[in-house]
């Protein structure tokens, strides 16, 4: 199938759907025409255009998928919350969703409606703060205690060799404590290397804001507030990701990664 079947069919179901997408109680066609109808039909265009940009340059678009009733519903549950949307990026989440589902159709699709209206109802600041927390699972914060516990170790390592070293000289703990000092410090350069996402300033933010941005992720069941237990850390200063906030970000990551 060339571009421009893929284009032309494309073009053609659009339309087709814009009959019949209910919102508000009046269909897409008729709304378009009300009070804010010229800026919800530049939303809708500017949205088409991205979807059709992406299917005429994609040839791994599965085109044949487009009519089936899934994809007809995530259409449907797309369009309603584009029409209200203004920002350009969230309107790429929007086509990278339907690509995907397109190429992949889900097998389980009862939060779709879920996950699109988080979409809306986050700010894009507060989608890149919970994109960066990905990396703060379970997992991570093993790796945090495992270097501690590397650090403890040195710690100890360290005092036996000058004891050792005052009574024969020489300490026979020299080289253990150098190859421990080399796996300390290759799990201080990861954790190191992840900490810019914990800080206000990566985002462009003010303390506070970003304190309630986080707060907000945490309302909905995104964020959770129970790693890095330690003494002196303030609340919400540093938040792990939920399984729950694993799976929005898996649903809206761009389809290429």
């Amino acid at each position: 199938m060339t571009k421009i079947d893929k284009k032309e069919i494309l073009a053609s179901t659009i339309k087709s759907m814009f009959g019949v997408v209910p919102l508000g109680g009046a269909a897409l066609n008729e709304l378009i025409f009300d009070y804010n109808g010229r800026i919800k039909q530049k939303r809708l265009n500017k949205f088409v255009e991205i979807l059709a940009e992406n299917f005429t340059e994609d040839s791994r678009i599965n085109i044949d998928n487009i009519k089936t009733e899934d994809f007809n519903d995530l259409f449907e549950a797309v369009l309603q919350r584009v029409v209200k949307t203004k920002s350009e990026s969230k309107l790429r989440m929007f086509k990278d969703i339907l690509v995907r589902q397109l190429n992949n159709p889900s097998e389980h699709s009862e939060l779709n409606d879920h996950y699109l209206d988080l979409i809306s109802n986050l700010t894009t600041e507060e989608i890149s703060i919970l994109y960066n927390h990905r990396y703060f699972t379970m997992e991570y914060e093993e790796k945090v205690n495992e270097m501690n516990r590397h650090k403890d170790n040195l710690s100890s390592l360290e005092s036996q060799m000058k004891k050792e070293s005052i009574v024969i000289g020489q300490s026979k703990f020299k080289e253990p404590y150098k190859k421990l000092t080399v796996t300390y410090q290759k799990s201080k350069e990861y954790i190191d290397s992840l900490s810019k996402f914990k800080t206000a300033g990566y985002y462009g933010l003010t303390d506070n804001v970003f304190v309630f941005y986080k707060q907000r992720l945490f309302s909905k069941g995104l964020l959770i507030d129970d790693r890095m237990k330690r003494i002196g850390n303030l609340p919400f200063s540093h938040m792990g990701i939920t399984e729950f906030g694993i799976e929005f970000i898996e649903f809206i990551k761009n389809s290429e990664e």
